[in-house]
């Protein structure tokens, strides 16, 4: 900061260095100037006179009419904002609940449109691959642990009974009563999460409740 300052420029820094927000060189530079200046001194006088007399003032409570006042609109203004997330919610619910259903019904021909194999296809080979995989690795437990040839032998059985599981569910998953009740669960659970998630902003939330059970 230059040296030789005007007046103007003085007085435009005479609150920051009252408040200490000045660096030190400066704050040296103003008060040089004050204390060469009647002007500059007068109005930094009047500044810290002002400052003492409202540290003097006794702080005033608030009456208990606006403190009310002031909670009842800080609180309906929270309720209108959590009204409109469960409205939105609650939109948002239906609107996934109708394309799910629409898309698990029209899934096949789309994926035909396409070029792709049947989805259902896609869903069977994986639990067909996690059954074999898990078989696999049954047996190989089975093979280096041959003291425990009875249970391996019954893991063996209940592994190949769950072969049977990838053709009930390709039979399973294009009826209309499972891809409803899929669409239910998948929109359940997003209201769920939209309406119990812990709000950072509310404490007292429905999530918060919840967690802290």
């Amino acid at each position: 900061m230059k040296e030789n300052l005007s007046c103007d420029e003085c007085e435009r820094e005479l609150t920051a260095l009252i408040d200490g927000s000045l660096t030190p060189s400066v704050a040296r530079v103003i008060d040089r100037h004050a204390s060469s200046c009647a002007r500059c001194a007068a109005a930094l006088a009047d500044y810290r006179a002002q400052v003492l007399e409202l540290q003097r003032m006794p702080l005033l409570a608030a009456p208990a009419w606006l403190e009310d006042r002031v909670v009842r609109r800080v609180m309906g203004a929270r309720r209108y904002v959590a009204a409109g997330w469960q409205r939105f919610g609650a939109a948002l619910g239906a609107v996934s609940f109708v394309l799910t259903v629409a898309l698990l019904a029209n899934l096949p021909r789309l994926a035909k449109g396409i070029g792709l194999p049947d989805p259902y296809v896609w869903v069977v080979s994986i639990i067909d691959a996690s059954i074999s995989g898990i078989t696999s690795l049954s047996k190989w437990l089975g093979n280096e642990i041959a003291f425990y040839v009875p249970i391996a032998r019954q893991i063996w059985v209940a592994m190949e009974a769950l072969g049977t599981i990838p053709r009930a569910a390709i039979v399973s998953l294009k009826t209309p009563e499972v891809q409803i009740a899929g669409a239910i669960l998948i929109t359940l659970g997003l209201a769920l999460y939209i309406m119990l998630r812990p709000s950072r902003r509310n404490e007292g939330s429905v999530g918060h409740g919840c967690l802290s059970l």
